[in-house]
């Protein structure tokens, strides 16, 4: 696979901000530029990603595609302003992603989860999808895993992740769950939505299918909010496989996951609230 000399991504949507002007929310958005294309991975909840792009002076309108990690509105909510305002545009994504979701806890309402707007909607908008189950090469040095299969026994998708079927629900593994790898000189660099499939599913996905066994960066949310301490040791403890120079985190980790991240990796870990910038050789 192609290597990518250099590479810049950008946190455009994320939970937190530690500067004035720009705006926090429950979402996550990166702009990736890498060999003089811009991709957009993911979309945020709708609210944040233009006026931050605007306040960091970031041109979205020379992106030349959207990628959706997965299905959910704090991950896709952005699309339609995003179209709105770009035009046009090819959208990435698993084909799943358009499922009806919902978040289902006992004692309360079920509430929606997914894609707020029907494909129909997204496309008189501009959204050209391309839906594949698995690897799609993005260019030279880029691709999507496509879907992640599930053998790490200790990652799990929460419970109260449903879809409809019927009358009934059925648990939703959030199976269009997918990654973005990028081959550098130094490893490669994957990007994560929210990793439902498992960070360590994901990263020995990325191996199977590279062939390599460096991974140099890791960066996204890894839907470690709320996991057992148990879960966030054996995380941490197989991420020793993989050789991991740089890891930058939010969104969805938690603070207990984000805390046993950086004893493990020290300055070798990051958190990633909006405009923070990694540049990687």
């Amino acid at each position: 696979m192609t290597e990518i000399g250099s590479v810049t991504i950008t946190v455009l949507v994320e939970n937190t901000t530690e500067r004035r002007g720009l705006l926090a929310e429950h979402g996550f958005a990166v702009l990736v530029e890498a060999r003089g294309r811009k991709i957009l991975f993911d979309t945020g909840a709708g609210r944040a990603l233009l006026p931050n792009a605007e306040a960091l002076g970031v041109d979205l309108a020379s992106v030349s595609a959207v990628v959706l990690s997965h299905g959910h509105y704090d991950h896709t909510g952005g699309l339609k302003a995003f179209l709105e305002a770009h035009g046009p545009v090819d959208v990435y994504a698993h084909p799943d992603v358009f499922r009806e979701r919902y978040s289902v806890k006992a004692g309360e309402e079920p509430r929606s989860t997914g894609i707020p707007w029907k494909r129909r909607e997204l496309e008189s908008w501009g959204a050209r999808f391309n839906l594949e189950r698995t690897m799609v090469m993005l260019g030279p040095g880029m691709f999507l895993t496509g879907a992640i299969p599930r053998l790490t026994e200790y990652e799990k998708t929460p419970e109260e992740f449903k879809t409809r079927s019927g009358s009934s629900w059925e648990r939703d593994i959030v199976p269009d769950d997918q990654a973005l790898v990028i081959h550098t000189a130094r490893g490669l660099v994957v990007l994560l939505g929210c990793a439902h499939a498992g960070l360590i599913n994901t990263l020995r996905h990325v191996r199977l299918v590279t062939g390599m066994t460096k991974i140099h960066a890791v960066f996204g949310g890894t839907h470690l909010r709320g996991a057992s301490t148990e879960r966030i040791n054996r995380t941490i403890e197989a991420l020793g496989e993989f050789g991991v120079d740089l890891i930058g985190v939010g969104h969805c980790t938690g603070f207990e996951a984000c805390t046993a991240l950086y004893r493990e990796f020290g300055k070798r870990f990051h958190c990633m609230p909006v405009g923070t910038v990694f540049s990687l050789e």
